[in-house]
């Protein structure tokens, strides 16, 4: 798996993942390059994830695509709010269901 993929996954696995933003995000507990959602976000554009799905770069089953199609477009049409309510709003954690969704589609074409 090449570095960018690596970077990716690990972004990933970091919007799916609740304890890592209570900790990271609302608490502080520790600093990581995805320190908030905005970061997230930002770190997947770094990394070219929208336009490389989009523009075909990697390779989908029409059933996978959809999948991650769904899940950019909740994630960039998603309102970031206070952190602490985030974690509780029932449409992040439904992008948060969706990231794990897509972080088991990319370790599967890799």
């Amino acid at each position: 798996m090449k570095n960018k993929e690596k970077n990716v996954i690990d972004i990933l696995e970091k919007i799916a993942d609740l304890k890592f933003q209570k900790g990271v995000w609302l608490e502080g507990k520790y600093w990581d390059r995805v320190s908030s959602f905005e970061e997230g976000v930002n770190s997947l554009e770094d990394y070219d994830f929208f336009s490389d799905t989009k523009q075909g770069s990697i390779k989908f089953s029409e059933v996978e695509k959809q999948k991650i199609d769904g899940f950019i477009a909740n994630l960039l049409e998603y309102e970031e709010q206070d952190v602490e309510k985030m974690l509780r709003d029932s449409v992040w954690i439904k992008i948060t269901e969706e990231a794990r969704e897509v972080v088991k589609i990319l370790k599967n074409i890799r």
